[in-house]
């Protein structure tokens, strides 16, 4: 879908460093190969078994981490879709 070309991946700040990532995907690594763009707003965590397609953005609006379920987000025929959690 990407034709070889990486997707472009923006996370909050507080995810600036390394260490940070572990919180963020403590499971593992979501599944990005059908993902153009994905833009991680607050403090969220990744569960095992999430899916990221197209252009998606994640958003946590609340001071407390709050946790993306396993499941498939975004589409491949749409712009771009937000998920507030």
């Amino acid at each position: 879908a990407r034709k070889g070309v990486p997707p472009t991946i923006k996370l909050d700040g507080k995810y600036k460093f390394v260490d940070a990532m572990e919180k963020i995907m403590p499971e593992g690594a979501p599944s990005l190969l059908e993902c153009s763009s994905l833009t991680i707003e607050g403090e969220v965590v990744l569960a095992k078994g999430v899916i990221f397609k197209g252009h998606v953005v994640v958003r946590n609006g609340s001071d407390e981490p709050k946790t993306l379920t396993a499941g498939t987000y975004g589409s491949l025929n749409t712009k771009k879709m937000t998920f507030d959690l």
